[in-house]
């Protein structure tokens, strides 16, 4: 009985969470289980961190290559972890911004894979920088994947639907700098 309760709780931890139920809807009641992860280390470190800054990111350079090349050349571009992003923080409000944090509690899991896929190479649309600490979150909406880095952390994950829908809602609105693909 407990060795076919083990086995149905490690396959519902895997699904593809872009087709389905999420991994983070399914792995929340089991959260305390993986509480040693480098994902969950991540959400641990940055909980308390404050000032948090978010930055736009360059067009996609492999869909808009073009458009890329142009951007990547104004004089208002840093580059965060080999990815260049405009340089002014976004002007999001302060509830935005605590929306944002409470993703990255405890207990919200990101899901296994990414980086790699049918959508392409990875490519960030958003970094989330907490000013202290050397903590960063690399969001790409179009593939649905986050790149987490602190010291001695590197996690590249899914973002499940159902904290994929809340990143969309807060940041997809923002497209301050960068230009539209034109026809």
């Amino acid at each position: 009985m407990i060795l076919c309760l083990l086995a149905s709780l490690a396959s519902a931890a895997d699904p593809d969470v872009r087709t389905g139920e999420s991994a983070a809807a399914v792995a929340r009641p089991l959260a305390n289980l993986f509480q040693n992860s480098p994902s969950d280390d991540f959400r641990k470190a940055v909980a308390q961190l404050p000032d948090l800054l978010v930055y736009e990111g360059l067009p996609n350079p492999k869909t808009e290559k073009s458009l890329y090349e142009k951007e990547r050349l104004r004089g208002d571009v840093i580059s965060l972890e080999g990815w260049n992003f405009y340089s002014k923080p976004l002007n999001l409000t302060e509830h935005e911004i605590t929306a944002l944090r409470e993703l990255f509690q405890p207990g919200n899991p990101f899901s296994p894979g990414g980086g790699g896929d049918a959508c392409g190479k990875f490519h960030p649309d958003y970094a989330l920088v907490w000013k202290s600490g050397g903590y960063l979150a690399l969001i790409g909406l179009g593939c649905q994947e986050i790149r987490a880095v602190g010291p001695s952390i590197v996690v590249h994950r899914y973002i499940p639907p159902d904290i994929y829908a809340k990143f969309e809602r807060i940041l997809g609105k923002y497209s301050v700098n960068r230009p539209q693909p034109g026809p």
